[in-house]
């Protein structure tokens, strides 16, 4: 191969790759081009989503959360001397007056024991009944929530004195005397108030909050059932949550709410739309608005003086 050939075929080989470099540089920057436009959009878009929020249905409540002594009217029956009882009728059955409860034994004897009024026939004494009898919310003190129940084993001997049976009124609603930590803003409460109730994670149902008071750095109320709450037939010291107001409607961080005037606004994306939407704040938690004014599946812009229409 001559000299001038092969100078030839060398400068073609060196074209050649000065191509393929020129095209792979030109692929790279392409794809760095794209890669940065994909990055800058993505931020965007997130930025975007950070800035914006759903608005949910919901309901916000006032609640109050604490401890319990469950009151009731309640006949109690003595031991006249040392001995044992024999029932004959279940417990929480209900009896009438003068019927047959059972047998106390006592020195050899076999005495009848029937009850003086009518009632729910119970054996579970807590020692507590002449405690709460007929408590007025005035005289509460802190004492009355530290007593401790003390059980007697049905089937061990009774003394003198000591508490066989009771029969408890089932003609008359449900009481129970209250108390809650005083906090600094508490929800508004009146007298004759109806509210919500559970006890124990179970809701009871409605109430009446018959009186209240602030004393020994505690909020002491007494409220009473609609009827007699057989459940708590057995129960005296119970886990408490009132609730005392429950709204409904949307729910929005408080910060994406404005001033119109008097009103309120709040800016809502439709799209690349930016919507403004007058609202009714029902009220507002720890930084959590309830609104009436949305629609569902609006999203709520959290930075409305970021806005330009």
């Amino acid at each position: 191969m001559s000299h001038r050939l092969e100078k030839k075929q060398r400068d073609r080989g060196k074209k050649l790759i000065l191509k393929y470099a020129l095209l792979i540089l030109t692929i790279a920057i392409v794809a760095g081009l794209f890669y940065g436009v994909g990055q800058n959009l993505l931020t965007a878009y997130n930025q975007q989503r950070q800035e914006t929020v759903l608005a949910h249905y919901g309901y916000m409540e006032d609640k109050l959360q604490g401890n319990g002594l469950v009151l009731r009217s309640e006949t109690i029956v003595p031991a006249s001397a040392s001995g044992f009882f024999e029932n004959i009728v279940g417990d929480g059955q209900k009896v009438a007056p003068h019927s047959l409860l059972g047998y106390y034994l006592c020195r050899g004897e076999k005495m009848p024991m029937r009850a003086a009024t009518t009632g729910l026939f119970t054996r579970q004494l807590d020692g507590m009944e002449e405690a709460l009898q007929d408590v007025k919310l005035a005289t509460v003190g802190p004492e009355l929530f530290s007593y401790r129940p003390q059980h007697h084993d049905p089937k061990g001997e009774f003394k003198a004195g000591q508490s066989v049976f009771k029969i408890v009124n089932n003609l008359q609603p449900t009481r129970l005397i209250l108390q809650f930590p005083l906090q600094e803003l508490n929800p508004k409460i009146a007298q004759n108030q109806i509210v919500a109730l559970s006890i124990n994670g179970q809701s009871l149902g409605q109430c009446t909050v018959i009186d209240f008071k602030k004393d020994f750095k505690k909020l002491v109320m007494m409220v009473e059932t609609a009827d007699f709450r057989e459940e708590l037939l057995n129960r005296r010291q119970v886990e408490v949550m009132l609730i005392l107001n429950s709204q409904s409607g949307y729910l929005v961080p408080e910060k994406s709410l404005f001033d119109r005037g008097q009103e309120k606004g709040i800016y809502c994306t439709k799209g690349e739309e930016i919507l403004l939407r007058p609202v009714k704040v029902l009220a507002i938690k720890e930084g959590t608005a309830l609104v009436e004014g949305l629609q569902a599946n609006d999203m709520v812009i959290l930075k409305p003086e970021k806005v330009k229409l």
